[in-house]
């Protein structure tokens, strides 16, 4: 089977069913926290994880029993947290519950998809299942509080899918340029490519579909790669993470709840400072590529090298956040709010 078949077919399924969602009416209403001042369509990711799912029913035929049960195990998984963000995006569920249901299936994904229990060293299986757990869970939490700027989404996923393809081979190579092909046509609506804002939000249906998807697919691949791959899976994702959990972190060293509403992420202040939402999803854009390559270089490397790309990109974007933050109090900001 031609590998341009199930990404064309990702590719229109995520344009068609997001411009269908786009019509469906189902509106996000700003608030105090949001970026956006007109009711705006949401739920649009779902045509990520529709996109996804079709082209992986082409896959799984021609997969090898071993990628068809981790392809499965994902697929299963991205259906119950699409599902779990469409019921949230209509009817706004109880943070606690979302979360226990999350974490199930977090620890469901990890059992399924990896666990990775090699990180230069060997670990028990538990650790390994509960560290993998709670990466797909941390992912998944992250690309929800980061889907809050046109086009951001999108512009951090498809470096991190399409890098994640090279690192890969076979079945999981092909997925990984799926779920990049499917997220493509949805940001056709979601991102400011001809206009300054987007038509259409994601939706927890596509931040928590879309983060499973990546997050399974990245644990199935470091999990049977080269020894101490899993250092790279972080990096590939290290501009969305990165943000959210140096965010929490400045929030608690000034006294301010963690997991309390704010506008306080580094790219939500860039924003509030004049810049547009175009060009920040062009520098997370440009992060994740930066970490797409670097990820590539670290691959050839041994467990401790793959170990290091991580640490300096950490370090390089720990001082690009610090000086973001900066500049939004140099402005009088509230970098806490």
């Amino acid at each position: 089977m031609a590998a341009g078949l199930p990404l064309v077919l990702a590719f229109v399924s995520g344009l068609v069913v997001s411009g269908l969602v786009m019509r469906a009416g189902i509106l996000d209403h700003p608030n105090a926290r949001s970026s956006h001042v007109q009711p705006t369509p949401r739920g649009g990711g779902l045509g990520i994880v529709v996109g996804f799912l079709l082209a992986l029913l082409l896959l799984l035929p021609v997969a090898a029993p071993t990628d068809q049960a981790a392809l499965a195990g994902i697929a299963l998984c991205a259906l119950l947290a699409a599902g779990l963000g469409f019921i949230d995006d209509l009817v706004t569920l109880g943070g606690a519950l979302k979360f226990a249901i999350l974490a199930l299936i977090s620890l469901a994904l990890a059992g399924m998809a990896g666990p990775v229990t090699e990180l230069g060293l060997a670990l028990p299986w538990i650790l390994g299942w509960l560290g993998s757990a709670l990466f797909v869970f941390t992912l998944a939490n992250a690309v929800n509080f980061m889907d809050g700027s046109d086009g951001l989404m999108a512009s951090s996923l498809i470096p991190a899918s399409l890098a994640l393809a090279v690192l890969a081979d076979g079945p999981i190579s092909i997925a990984a340029l799926a779920l990049a092909a499917a997220t493509a046509g949805f940001a056709v609506w979601n991102a400011p490519i001809l206009a300054a804002r987007g038509k259409l939000f994601s939706g927890d249906v596509g931040s928590l579909g879309a983060s499973v998807i990546l997050a399974g697919l990245s644990l199935a691949w470091a999990s049977a790669g080269p020894a101490g791959s899993v250092w790279l899976v972080p990096l590939l994702v290290l501009p969305l993470l990165g943000d959210v959990l140096l965010t929490m972190a400045a929030r608690v060293r000034a006294g301010r709840s963690p997991f309390a509403a704010h506008r306080a992420h580094a790219y939500q202040l860039l924003i509030s400072i004049g810049l547009s939402h175009r060009r920040v999803a062009l520098i997370w854009g440009a992060m994740g590529m930066g970490c797409g390559v670097l990820a590539l270089v670290g691959s050839a490397l041994p467990p401790s090298g793959k170990a290091a790309c991580l640490v300096a990109a950490v370090l390089i974007f720990t001082l690009a956040h610090r000086h973001w933050r900066k500049l939004a109090a140099s402005k009088g900001l509230d970098t806490y709010q």
